[in-house]
């Protein structure tokens, strides 16, 4: 059967959605971010579900990182089910919705309105809900129709709009091929990411790390195992990891780590170490040799700088979910349960 065509060339068409945002995206990013300048939020708030809210949770990295103001991620049941929701302003809201029709993020996003924020959306969808909310702010992704129920290229066209935007907000310049180049280098590896897979076969549960700019991936390859795969994966902090959930793994217990060659790297060596003691079966995912040394299996990433490190790590989790997906004989184009849009 031909499963997962759907998922396999929408991971492969990453590489044009990008070269889309820089030449379609930059100068209303530019006019955007010239209006939040004048605006001069005191901080930012991050709205989103699903693969969604593992992009804002990159987001809300990047802008305490460049544009240097509090960062956080909202409560969406405060806004919908307990409808008792804060009081603030002066706040610079991004809400990310790939439909433009997830629930709470419209809420949260028609209260701020109200309360005197400045209210920027970002879907994949023209006319969608969130765009008439949020008019002249929307970002459109520019990722295409996306017809797989498992989000990939429109997850990776929600982080570059937000860095592109993060980047105009702070004069951070991006390069596009500096974004380009290790997503293409990883998909260039098809194959051995295919072979890494298939150790995974017959595995049932798998915990997933990382840390700093890579936290949000580790959550998105957990998403992405859980849907495509019906694995039970747990993305968890790489330091989080330490205190506490250690504790539950056993000899050969599958276990991924983003590990990149960045200011995170002894952090990440001091994890390895300890997860090596436990006799867990370790796959590691960086660009440093010895960092590699400590997994049973490793995926080289290329040297990139230290906010760039998960355009490439999200496309090795998609393939890798991919053709686990398929070595377990599921269609990752049709996950049980699941629809492409997810209402309460």
């Amino acid at each position: 059967m031909n499963y997962g065509i759907y998922m396999l060339n929408e991971i492969k068409e990453t590489p044009g959605v990008i070269k889309n945002i820089f030449f379609r995206n930059k100068d209303h990013l530019v006019e955007i971010a010239d209006r939040i300048t004048k605006f001069k939020p005191w901080f930012s708030m991050f709205v989103g579900r699903g693969s969604s809210d593992n992009a804002c949770i990159y987001g809300q990295y990047l802008f305490e990182y460049f544009v240097k103001i509090p960062s956080f991620l909202t409560t969406g049941s405060i806004y919908l089910l307990y409808r008792n929701p804060p009081v603030y302003n002066k706040g610079l809201i991004v809400a990310i919705s790939q439909s433009g029709e997830t629930d709470d993020v419209l809420k949260i996003s028609e209260y701020a309105h109200k309360m005197n924020n400045f209210i920027l959306g970002m879907t994949n969808i023209e006319n969608s809900s969130l765009h008439k909310i949020v008019k002249e702010n929307t970002i459109f992704l520019s990722a295409g129709k996306e017809a797989s129920i498992c989000a990939t290229k429109s997850f990776t066209a929600s982080l570059l709009n937000v860095l592109l935007l993060a980047g105009f907000l702070s004069s951070k310049h991006v390069n596009l091929d500096d974004v380009l180049r290790p997503v293409e280098y990883v998909l260039s590896k098809e194959r051995d990411i295919n072979e890494l897979a298939q150790f995974y076969t017959f595995s049932s549960n798998l915990v997933v790390l990382g840390t700093g700019f890579s936290y949000s991936i580790a959550l998105e390859t957990a998403l992405k195992l859980k849907e495509s795969c019906y694995v039970k994966s747990i993305g968890l902090s790489s330091i989080d990891f330490l205190h506490g959930p250690i504790a539950m793994l056993s000899k050969g217990d599958p276990i991924i780590v983003f590990a990149p060659g960045d200011e995170t790297a002894s952090l990440s060596q001091e994890v390895l170490e300890a997860i090596k003691e436990t006799g867990a079966h370790i796959l590691v995912v960086s660009d440093e040799d010895k960092l590699c040394s400590f997994g049973n299996l490793c995926f080289r990433l290329q040297k990139v700088e230290n906010f760039l490190y998960p355009f490439a790590e999200v496309v090795f989790a998609q393939l890798f979910s991919y053709y686990l997906s398929l070595s377990k004989a599921i269609d990752p184009d049709k996950p049980r349960y699941l629809r492409k849009v997810t209402r309460i």
